[in-house]
């Protein structure tokens, strides 16, 4: 894995990508752009499909340190992504910044920052739509679809998301 990581931290530093160390499972991550993108010391594993990272002409990404990506992911800002500490993002989640087109002739493409903050949860498959903010601690469950804010330390299931409970965790918690 040591190799792997290395060429992974190369290959990033070799498109563009400002990054102290990326722990690299498996294949290396599809990088696309010409954006900024400024990743921490964060953990992909790639080994089935790769996780797709980066910024178009104009857009910025930024994940912070101790992040673990899983296999599928993506992460492409149009215009602002900021992934904060210590967060898990599961397989083939997906986050969103832009809509990409519009979906009809009377409505605009949406483009709106996105924020996920410290020790939050993408679980498997969920999606982050443009304009959502992830609180601190929050947890989006396998499948769900978010659009909007998730409170911090809540879990959120459903499509669209919605609250399940309220979740314990103090400030300076962090997930193993």
């Amino acid at each position: 894995m040591a190799a792997t990581s290395a060429l992974c931290t190369a290959a990033l530093r070799a498109r563009g990508v400002a990054c102290t160390f990326v722990t690299c499972e498996g294949r290396l991550p599809r990088i696309h752009g010409a954006g900024s993108v400024q990743l921490g010391r964060i953990a992909l594993r790639c080994r089935i499909a790769a996780v797709e990272i980066g910024a178009e002409s104009g857009g910025t990404l930024s994940i912070a340190d101790r992040t673990f990506i899983n296999q599928g992911a993506s992460l492409v800002a149009s215009h602002l992504i900021e992934v904060g500490p210590d967060v898990r993002i599961g397989d083939f989640a997906a986050v969103y910044d832009t809509d990409h087109h519009p979906v009809d002739q009377l409505t605009p493409t949406t483009i709106a920052p996105v924020r996920i903050e410290q020790n939050a949860w993408l679980g498997r498959g969920a999606i982050v739509l443009p304009g959502s903010v992830i609180g601190a601690h929050a947890v989006v469950a396998a499948g769900a679809v978010v659009r909007g804010t998730v409170p911090a330390r809540t879990l959120v299931a459903g499509n669209p998301a919605r609250p399940v409970r309220d979740l314990s965790a103090d400030d300076d918690w962090r997930r193993p």
